[in-house]
């Protein structure tokens, strides 16, 4: 039976409609009741794919067996039964259905009448663009448990869904609206790829959702993906693509409503390309011009499209630009800032400015402080499925390597080799998955 559920209210305020997302959470939530309860049977239960569509989609007669009934309760603070009940609004016992027992595998329906939960209605998805309300879940996912999680699923995404609209019957009735959808779904599968270290991948991602932009009637979408292809020729050690993509993205900008953040991004950009190629003043205007842009608070909210970028990530930019212009104390305080800013929901973001800023540490000459930043970020990254983040533990091991008869030096040097060698067979697993082979 079909019906609105508690359990798919809170699915959806956290974020977690993505199985992958909602999967890691679940089996935090097994070990942490299997240690609570001191039945390690709990650390072993797992909700298939199959089970939780089901759910979402109040697909069902019975609650969940006890075990798995007990792991739902941790995780999401509220009795099974309440969980699989009807929301507000439902009419009790509109199956006929009169069953009015309760407990774990029971059937449910003949206690809607108890479970008056006001507000437990299912969240409307994000804006009348169709497909946009998944980009927040895929977003909130990535951010927080890193692409290898997630990539998989964005990409069958792309291939059933966006593709079903964009080349049938509907797609042609759609028009536009599709496009876009289709143009930011895409630029956020080139940022995954990225994070995983396919960067022909995401650079293909990228020069697509360009194309795909250009069907759009919004323009900042086009200047939202240059933005991102300008960061990844960054990361390529492209300075002048980096820079004349930034450009691209404000002539895009110049004739349009003002969308800060996202100036403030292409600034930035531009700030960092700069930085790379060594013009000193004309990085630090373009970065002054990000920080005063991004303080802009007089225009309207910009769309939910639009790659978030914040204060956080503007002092992580400054912070990388600083340290290319040798600037050291100064891209020490940002990094600085940067980490403080950075809250654990974006564990990803958080722990590319923890490594960023243990790095300028020992440049600095501060081992102390930049071995206690390098237990910080090796106790948070070890589940995120991200190549970038291996990639900067290795660059910390490399920066460490010449200190390490320092006996604080010799511990984090030994807990990177435990910590990279477990996130191999990590990253490895991701690379086992349909869909997920080195080659597009």
């Amino acid at each position: 039976m079909r019906r609105a559920t508690r359990f798919r209210q809170l699915v959806e305020e956290r974020h977690w409609t993505v199985f992958a997302a909602f999967s890691i959470h679940f089996q935090r939530a097994a070990r942490e009741v299997a240690r609570i309860d001191g039945d390690p049977r709990l650390a072993a239960v797992t909700v298939s794919s199959r089970s939780f569509d089901r759910w979402m989609a109040g697909q069902l007669k019975r609650v969940p067996w006890p075990s798995t009934c007990r792991v739902l309760e941790h995780l999401l603070g509220e009795p099974a039964v309440a969980l699989f009940g009807a929301s507000a609004g439902e009419t009790p016992g509109a199956s006929g259905d009169a069953t009015t027992e309760v407990g774990p595998g029971m059937p449910i329906s003949g206690f809607a009448p108890l479970l008056a939960l006001p507000g437990a209605t299912p969240t409307e998805s994000a804006g009348p663009i169709p497909h946009l309300g998944v980009l927040e879940s895929f977003r909130h996912a990535d951010r927080q448990l890193g692409a290898g999680h997630v990539y998989s699923s964005l990409q069958q995404y792309l291939q059933t869904s966006i593709a079903v609209d964009l080349f049938g019957p509907q797609g042609r009735s759609r028009g536009a609206d599709i496009f876009l959808a289709a143009a930011v779904l895409t630029e956020m599968a080139g940022w995954m790829a990225h994070d995983l270290g396919r960067d022909t991948e995401a650079s293909e991602h990228f020069t697509v959702a360009f194309g795909l932009a250009h069907a759009t009637p919004e323009t900042s979408v086009g200047a939202n993906v240059l933005a991102s292809t300008s960061h990844l020729a960054l990361q390529l050690d492209d300075a002048d693509q980096a820079l004349a993509l930034a450009r691209r993205g404000h002539e895009r900008m110049a004739n349009i409503e003002p969308i800060p953040m996202l100036t403030a991004h292409l600034h930035a950009m531009e700030g960092r390309a700069q930085a790379r190629i060594g013009n000193d003043a004309a990085a630090q205007r373009a970065l002054e011009t990000a920080q005063a842009t991004l303080e802009d608070t007089s225009a309207a909210p910009p769309p939910h499209w639009v790659a978030p970028f914040d204060q956080a990530a503007l002092a992580s930019e400054t912070a990388l630009a600083l340290r290319d212009l040798g600037m050291l104390s100064a891209a020490t305080v940002e990094a600085e800032r940067a980490v403080a800013l950075r809250g654990e929901d974006r564990a990803r973001s958080r722990a590319f400015s923890q490594s960023a800023l243990a790095g300028l540490l020992v440049q600095s000459g501060d081992l102390e402080a930049a071995c206690a930043t390098g237990v910080q970020l090796l106790a948070a990254c070890e589940p995120l499925g991200s190549s970038r983040v291996t990639e900067h533990l290795y660059a910390l091991s490399r920066a460490l390597t010449p200190f390490r008869d320092v006996h604080q030096v010799q511990d984090v040097l030994e807990q990177l080799v435990h910590v990279n060698r477990r996130r191999s067979a990590l990253l490895a697993s991701f690379d086992a998955r349909p869909g997920m082979s080195r080659h597009p």
